[in-house]
């Protein structure tokens, strides 16, 4: 495992995007708030082990068609991520 510099430090896209996605969620599972802040910490977690696995890591970065700087991400900014889930 190499580490690696998170690119991503500041309010951004992805935060819209997960805003979005968990407010439509939330539509279809009212009232499920323990459920989405487990689904959205476990996301966070694939993503930093993503980061920090050499191997998934370049996959990610050669296919995944979202850039490297959304889902390479400083901890304050996967907390972000979780409360703006939460919203």
């Amino acid at each position: 495992m190499t580490y690696r510099k998170p690119i991503s430090s500041t309010f951004d896209l992805s935060h819209i995007n997960h805003f979005i996605i968990y407010y439509i969620n939330g539509l279809f599972y009212p009232h499920k708030y323990k459920i989405i802040l487990i689904i959205s910490i476990l996301w966070e977690i694939f993503e930093f082990i993503l980061v920090q696995n050499d191997c998934l890591y370049y996959l990610t970065k050669k296919y995944w068609i979202i850039p490297e700087k959304y889902w390479n991400e400083t901890i304050e900014n996967k907390i972000i991520d979780v409360c703006v889930n939460l919203i």
